[in-house]
């Protein structure tokens, strides 16, 4: 791995220069690995961000949550296909109700209310109490509202049924089972769902102090920091995941693999291919975005939120990789931001896109 800091990194569009850091992370087909890191982590402080430094992952939780479902699916703990009212108790418009794949997938015929997973200073509600409608998150229990499958909607809440489908079926909170499914497999050591409190007892506790007294501040456009440093929403698995450039170097390389058609720690060939299945060509997959064609295929995963943005692009068949991340919310999505700018300038450069 190498990492250096690159002269110029915040100059482009839609990051106040000086006020946010930028990390920017390419893996190339011959598994080297480059992180960039530049700026600061906290703009009031001046403590300049490093490779080390955890950022809010934001929406980007999808996918990883995506990855603790097919792992715990491939042991028999959990059916991918199955209803999940045998897990989770939802009410509905049919007899059927969705499955965790339709779910991961935005196909689960859940739509999110407006004004719901607004962000908090933390520590969030629990997802079951998200689930039931007793918290501020979420109007109501979540509800079932359109046939599942019958259409693509992209939902927090979908998440949150199935964030609590795995606490349910494992006995455990999600935020542990994930630790254990993903960050110790790969020995992460800067990455987790955090909601915002202070201190957990387990195998979680050295990440989440680590959090709390390292984690990136989010900014605002103008380059103000965000109220307390850090925002925090609730249903962990949609939009709470936390990592470092070099965690995040890590989990590119390895989920690379399974989605270029090898096997990787986490996930194998086979399941590599279930986060690129698209049945209906709607461009996403369980956890994913998937652009590009057969020829220049592109799988995508992003997160937007409070003082945070970023995106990560796998190439499969270059078997390579980009991940942008800003501590700083640019007011424009990914496409029109430096995100979106910096991550096309790479593909291109080099070929991928």
């Amino acid at each position: 791995m190498v990492e250096h800091g690159a002269a110029g990194a915040v100059e482009d569009r839609h990051v106040p220069g000086g006020a946010a850091a930028v990390a920017t992370v390419v893996l190339t087909g011959d598994d080297a690995v480059a992180v960039d890191v530049t700026g600061p982590a906290d703009a009031v402080t001046g403590v300049a961000a490093t490779a080390r430094t955890p950022f809010h992952l934001c929406s980007m939780a999808k996918t990883v949550a995506a990855v603790v479902v097919l792992r715990l699916a491939a042991r028999g703990v959990l059916g991918l296909h199955d209803d999940v009212r045998a897990l989770v108790p939802v009410e509905g418009p049919g007899e059927t109700g969705p499955t965790l794949w339709q779910l991961l997938a935005h196909r689960g015929g859940v739509v999110d209310p407006p004004g719901s997973f607004e962000p908090t200073a933390g520590p969030v509600a629990s997802t079951r109490d998200v689930v039931e409608g007793r918290s501020d998150a979420h109007p109501g229990p979540v509800r079932v509202t359109h046939e599942p499958g019958s259409a693509f909607s992209y939902s927090d809440a979908g998440y949150c049924l199935v964030e609590r489908a795995v606490e349910v079926a494992t006995g455990e909170a999600f935020a542990d089972v994930a630790h254990r499914e993903v960050v110790a497999p790969l020995g992460l050591t800067a990455t987790g769902y955090w909601g915002g409190e202070a201190t957990v007892a387990g195998p979680r506790r050295a990440v989440v102090e680590l959090f709390v007294h390292a984690a990136a501040s989010g900014h605002h456009a103008d380059g103000t920091r965000v109220a307390g440093g850090r925002a925090h929403y609730a249903g962990l698995a949609a939009s709470s995941l936390w990592s470092s450039p070099a965690d995040v170097a890590v989990l590119l390389t390895d989920l690379g693999r399974a989605l270029a058609g090898d096997d990787g720690v986490l996930l194998d060939r086979a399941q590599g291919a279930v986060l690129r299945h698209d049945p209906d060509d709607v461009g996403a997959g369980p956890g994913t975005f998937l652009l590009g064609d057969a020829q220049r295929p592109c799988v995508m995963t992003q997160g937007w939120g409070l003082g945070f943005q970023g995106q990560v692009r796998w190439y499969p068949r270059d078997r390579s990789a980009v991940a942008v991340l800003v501590n700083c919310e640019p007011g424009v999505p990914q496409a029109d931001s430096l995100v979106g700018a910096r991550q096309t300038r790479v593909a291109v450069a080099r070929g991928w896109a």
